[in-house]
């Protein structure tokens, strides 16, 4: 442990994993430590020039509030990455704990980060200390506001008069028809295909089953977020097996007329070689 000037640790460089602090819990701080009460020390991160807060960010504000100059610290090394990383999974093991939107903001840190964004859902959320289900509801959002702020896609349009007008075609609402899947059926992998169809259609029914009766029997003790990500992955695997049933049916479907066509072309082919080889004889 070592004494710092609280002046000399920097709070600027987004090691604060919650979406905001709570004054409230500040204050109370503050209090207690005028009343004698020793709290742990603050973690921070020495990158060699740099001293960076990364758990403690209550404490912190509370000895600043106190007028206290000096604040006791757990000096570890490592770079500005590596004290954000660990205030993700500090923050909450103790004192206040984590709010939805405080995972929400750990969540959105980590997919705007250059690395991190390329960990699997399952990284992300065990640092966020959430579901991968929340990551990933979390991750649709980004896109689709990503969609929403675009830049706007101008052509230039010719009407029957010779005259042009510039047109932002991203604003034109468009309606678009899902187009059918059309499987294509070989000889060789048609009743594979079959096979892998039906096999992801159980696997899918059981994962909605096991989901429906965690929530059932209170096993999951998940935030309300997390419960709607529930009944959206139930919704939404419901409607994959749906489609994916569909094309399971038109593949049995065109595997049995492809069988029916191969029938007949054998026995048209029979026919022809028991005709040439009367014709030879």
């Amino acid at each position: 442990m070592k004494k710092l000037n609280a002046l000399t640790i920097r709070i600027d460089g987004g090691t604060q994993a919650r979406a905001s602090l709570n004054q409230d819990v500040v204050n109370d701080y503050a209090e207690k430590m005028k009343e004698g009460e020793v709290f742990p020390p603050v973690i921070v991160f020495y990158d060699g020039s740099e001293y960076w807060l990364s758990d403690g960010f209550h404490r912190y504000f509370a000895h600043k509030l106190n007028g206290f100059s000096a604040i006791d610290c757990d000096v570890q090394e490592g770079t500005l990455d590596d004290a954000i990383l660990f205030s993700f999974t500090a923050n909450g093991k103790r004192g206040l704990g984590m709010t939805d939107e405080d995972k929400r903001n750990i969540i959105i840190k980590m997919l705007q980060h250059p690395i991190w964004s390329q960990w699997t859902n399952a990284e992300i959320a065990r640092r966020a200390d959430t579901s991968k289900m929340t990551v990933g509801r979390v991750k649709k959002s980004l896109e689709a506001d990503s969609v929403k702020t675009d830049t706007p896609e101008v052509k230039k349009f010719t009407n029957s008069k010779g005259g042009t007008s510039l047109i932002d075609v991203s604003k034109v609402k468009t309606k678009t028809k899902a187009e059918p899947v059309k499987p294509t059926v070989q000889e060789d992998s048609g009743e594979d295909a079959i096979n892998d169809l039906s096999e992801t259609i159980e696997e899918m029914n059981k994962e909605i089953t096991l989901l429906k009766d965690t929530i059932a029997l209170g096993q999951w003790d998940a935030s309300e977020i997390e419960k709607i990500d529930v009944q959206d992955t139930i919704t939404e695997l419901r409607e994959k097996i749906r489609v994916l049933e569909i094309d399971n049916a038109a593949l049995r479907v065109s595997r049995d007329t492809f069988q029916s066509k191969n029938a007949d072309l054998m026995r048209i082919n029979k026919s022809l070689q028991n005709k040439l080889a009367k014709y030879e004889k």
